[in-house]
């Protein structure tokens, strides 16, 4: 199949949610031509296209920063996060491929991207959207969250409702024939909102990659975070400062030695900040292994945000420790003390992670049933062959 791609960000590094998207398109060119279109957030991504080359026939990135004033004045009509990525370049683009080759299937990630769909599509090319996560909904969860400003909370507010009836009519339209999901919980929240939906849903969660060896560690008390940590991933910029200041405290009382390890992308200067003898800050790390390798307890302390969590399955095939937060585990199999310690309250947190620093030989018999865990169900090879061979039937049906 000759596939067109969309995306809201530009794929690699697979880090927060470009992980699903890095992979899913690293699986389905094992079948398929892809022609890549995403959106960058600078110069230096729009440039750096040698890695996804490997996978795509054609990659075209795009300069999501326009002028502020085109920017607001476009949002007049449409959301921010749809008109900002509505681009009449790649629109443009998108229009000579379809004239240029004879396209079997859309992929658009996210419902933000599909408006440079609009009015372009060759009838009877099948499209399908993937919904990370049910968007407005995961906006609207931003209000409940003491640590972003109160006007930016507000602005989340009064945005999520713009994005709600955007997709309204989104769906209203049918341009998409299917929808799929990396959880069950946003399929079934997607069904019961928007009824007048005609399009498949169907399941395909987010994976993880395993690895081929297993990473020995000097059995030092330390903890560790991974993700995303500029301004965009108010999340896990959330969890690193309410587990710093409410959670890190109470454990140091009972593990003095105790350490916490944050790494990931571009942290921002309030995540710089908390920086001290038992913090350290790891900034766009090379290794992902190297990072796993300083720590066998790894903590999802989230308060918010919707979707899997790539950072559960990665710790879950190295068979590391997970103490993790609802949110953590929300949409997956993964299950409160069977696969992961749990907690959701400060006090409840430092216990679990104090329990799992002290005694970690303990929970060895919970890390491998995670670990089997993701074997069953979370493998990308697996998830990868399955998404292809669901998007060849569809079209043979057409």
């Amino acid at each position: 199949m000759k596939i067109a791609w969309l995306t809201p960000e530009v794929p690699y590094p697979p880090i927060g949610g470009r992980n699903g998207v890095y992979n899913r398109i690293v699986q389905l060119s094992k079948y398929n031509q892809i022609y890549l279109f995403s959106i960058a957030y600078n110069e230096e991504e729009r440039v750096s296209k040698d890695e996804m080359e490997k996978y795509c026939a054609q990659v075209h990135y795009y300069n999501r920063n326009e002028s502020k004033v085109k920017k607001l004045l476009k949002s007049l009509l449409s959301p921010y996060s749809v008109a900002s990525r509505t681009l009449p370049q790649l629109q443009t683009d998108l229009a000579e491929l379809f004239d240029r080759e004879k396209i079997d299937c859309v992929i658009c990630d996210f419902p933000n991207m599909a408006k440079n769909l609009f009015g372009i599509v060759p009838k009877g090319t099948y499209c399908t959207i993937n919904q990370h996560n049910n968007e407005y909904r995961r906006m609207r969860d931003m209000v409940k969250v003491p640590t972003i400003p109160l006007y930016k909370r507000i602005a989340y507010y009064l945005e999520s409702f713009r994005l709600e009836w955007y997709e309204k009519d989104l769906y209203k339209k049918n341009l998409f024939k299917s929808v799929t999901f990396f959880s069950n919980d946003d399929l079934y929240a997607f069904q019961n909102k928007w009824k007048d939906s005609r399009a498949e849903l169907k399941l395909f969660p987010l994976g993880a990659n395993g690895f081929d060896t297993e990473l020995s560690f000097d059995d030092q008390p330390n903890m560790l975070f991974v993700g995303r940590l500029d301004a965009i991933a108010v999340p896990n910029v959330e969890a690193s400062l309410w587990f710093c200041k409410n959670v890190m405290p109470k454990v140091l009382e009972q593990v003095p030695n105790a350490q916490l390890i944050i790494a990931g992308a571009n942290p921002a200067p309030e995540v710089m900040a908390l920086a001290n003898d038992h913090v350290r800050i790891i900034p766009n790390y090379a290794d992902l292994m190297d990072v796993y390798s300083l720590a066998d307890c790894v903590i999802l302390p989230l308060q918010s945000g919707g979707g899997v969590k790539g950072k559960l399955l990665e710790a879950a095939a190295l068979k590391k420790l997970v103490i993790s937060t609802s949110h953590g585990i929300e949409g997956t199999k993964f299950a409160p003390d069977v696969h992961v310690l749990y907690a959701n309250e400060p006090e409840d947190f430092a216990n679990q992670c104090i329990k799992a620093l002290i005694s970690k030989n303990d929970y060895l018999s919970m890390a491998q049933r995670a670990f089997t865990l993701f074997e069953e169900a979370y493998d990308w090879n697996t998830i990868g062959k399955n998404y292809h061979n669901y998007l060849t039937e569809q079209i043979k049906l057409r």
